[in-house]
């Protein structure tokens, strides 16, 4: 007698059904088909893991300028000059299969980083009332020339003085495919604040601060072991 057809809709639907009392007959097609699929399922992993192989050690033997410009083409104009050394080098992330590949363009040569030890942003390329009233002034200032300096100082925006933007985190290769804001991305780029101020007084003062803190943190220790061994 033939044995009805049993709908299968997963994988693990199938696997049971090889082991019931139905598929007695069908038990070693079973076992061909799950050898057919594993042995596909590899060749395809086989085939990813090539891929993502030669793409990631891509920078051993070719131009990253070539590469960048099928990638992002306003980075690849940073590169094309010789001397700056540039490396393009690749990671592998996300949490699913197969990993979406991530690149970051590092400088083998001395970079400036102006951004650290600036007074102002340097980089925003439009002179402020501000830069042009100290850059034109002179010893022999009036008293309404003065006053309009001392104004136009206190209106000048400070925040962002001495503060460094990275700007260059890992950044996916194909972010067309991720929906909405990419945790490495985000995490990797984030702004790192240098612990310095350009007033000697106001670093004196952070200087004691830290040191209070930690012989705090030292005598918070030391009060814990004395009482756990008490």
């Amino acid at each position: 007698r033939k044995s009805k057809p049993v709908p299968l809709h997963t994988f693990f639907e199938f696997v049971e059904w090889l082991g019931s009392a139905d598929a007695a007959p069908k038990k070693e097609q079973g076992r061909a088909a799950a050898s057919v699929q594993g042995v596909f399922r590899n060749f395809i992993n086989m085939r990813i893991y090539r891929y993502y192989r030669d793409l990631v050690s891509f920078r051993h033997r070719g131009d990253p300028g070539i590469l960048l410009r099928c990638i992002n083409p306003s980075e690849a104009s940073l590169v094309a000059d010789k001397a700056s050394g540039a490396v393009v080098r690749f990671r592998l992330g996300g949490s699913s299969f197969p990993p979406v590949v991530y690149y970051k363009v590092f400088l083998r040569g001395s970079v400036t980083d102006l951004g650290s030890f600036a007074p102002r942003d340097y980089t925003t390329g439009k002179p402020t009332q501000h830069y042009l009233l100290q850059r034109h002034n002179t010893e022999s200032l009036s008293e309404a020339r003065a006053a309009e300096v001392r104004e136009v100082t206190r209106e000048v925006d400070t925040s962002l003085w001495y503060k460094r933007f990275e700007n260059n985190g890992w950044r996916p290769i194909a972010s067309k495919h991720l929906h909405g804001r990419d945790d490495v991305t985000y995490a990797t780029s984030q702004q790192r604040r240098p612990d310095f101020h350009h007033q000697s007084e106001l670093r004196r003062r952070n200087a004691e601060a830290r040191r209070a803190q930690k012989r705090n943190a030292w005598m918070r220790r030391m009060y814990k072991g004395g009482a756990g061994g008490g």
